[in-house]
């Protein structure tokens, strides 16, 4: 005896619709996701990849001592706000328009290059990512000895100089005339006319024994503030077989390292990178800026936050 068929069952109508509902939603994301993906202007491969050596990158950067003072940038904000971004000593302000995105090759260092530490720092890196990258002084920007000086903390100069005729013109700003008073275009003190000739001029300097003078530079100069107080120790015109004597006193501290400037005698500009109070020394380190040449950053550990905006692959 046949069994009874048994009754069929009715597919329950909700449930297939919300499954065909949540199917369509799941493939609406998909293609919404994949529309907006291809609007972003690369493949996944490009959006992805990461820095490789020789590719070209496009990127942001603020570059910072160990204290955090800034020495140079790309962004316009960082270099016109000095209150959040404290600046260092040989950081120069640009016009606006040339703060801009740097284009550099990544592993790419020495000549034609950046430094080595910056260079290989990017490799790694994708599109929008911010990394603060370390450079050792060994990787960083070399020392040249040649830029580099150690002087006595006091210090004895000779009381006489002699200058061309147009060399005294151009220095001091006057006409020669004998016994004339001037004053010292350097070292801020008296000096007198002793001695002329038709090619020569012969000063006598006269500093009064505990003068202060700033022969570096002014501390209060708005724009360049520099140099230090020298104070006089004695002074004997008639030492040195009649040459005479000045011996002054270099007002110099450990904290001033890096963080006091000067001119010299020629104008050429340096950074006070070393005080030696128990040798009675102190170090300066030049300033080239025609031959880009900062003794501020050369020999020292360097930091660079950067964030990169564009990737080029190399051509293969």
């Amino acid at each position: 005896m046949e069994s009874e068929p048994k009754p069929q069952k009715f597919r329950d109508t909700q449930k297939v619709f919300m499954a065909l509902l949540i199917a369509g939603i799941v493939v609406s994301v998909g293609a919404i996701g994949y529309v907006l993906y291809s609007g972003s202007g690369g493949s996944h491969i490009q959006s992805t990849r990461a820095i490789a050596s020789g590719d070209s990158v496009d990127l942001n950067y603020v570059g910072t001592l160990a204290d955090g003072r800034v020495f140079d940038t790309s962004l316009s904000y960082v270099a016109s706000d000095d209150v959040s971004y404290p600046k260092a000593l040989t950081f120069s302000h640009r016009e606006n328009t040339s703060y801009t995105v740097f284009t550099m090759t990544a592993g790419n260092y020495g000549a034609g290059g950046t430094i080595k530490g910056f260079a290989l720092g990017v490799i790694g890196m994708h599109v929008n990512d911010t990394k603060l990258i370390e450079v050792q002084p060994a990787d960083g920007y070399a020392v040249d000895p040649t830029m580099i000086a150690t002087k006595n903390l006091v210090e004895e100069i000779g009381a006489t100089e002699t200058f061309s005729a147009q060399s005294f013109a151009d220095r001091f700003g006057v006409e020669p005339i004998l016994m004339r008073t001037v004053t010292h275009f350097f070292w801020g003190w008296d000096a007198q006319i002793v001695y002329i000739s038709s090619a020569q001029v012969t000063i006598r300097l006269m500093p009064t024994v505990g003068q202060v003078v700033y022969p570096f530079g002014s501390p209060d100069d708005p724009d360049v503030p520099s140099g230090w107080p020298v104070v006089v120790e004695s002074y004997d015109p008639l030492a040195n077989g009649g040459t005479g004597s000045i011996v002054i006193r270099h007002q110099l501290a450990s904290t001033d390292v890096y963080h006091v400037r000067g001119f010299d005698f020629d104008g050429v500009e340096f950074v006070v990178s070393d005080v030696n109070l128990m040798n009675g020394t102190f170090q300066v380190h030049k300033v080239d800026t025609a031959n880009g040449y900062n003794g501020e950053l050369a020999g020292r550990t360097l930091f660079f936050e950067v964030t990169v905006v564009k990737i080029t692959p190399a051509l293969s």
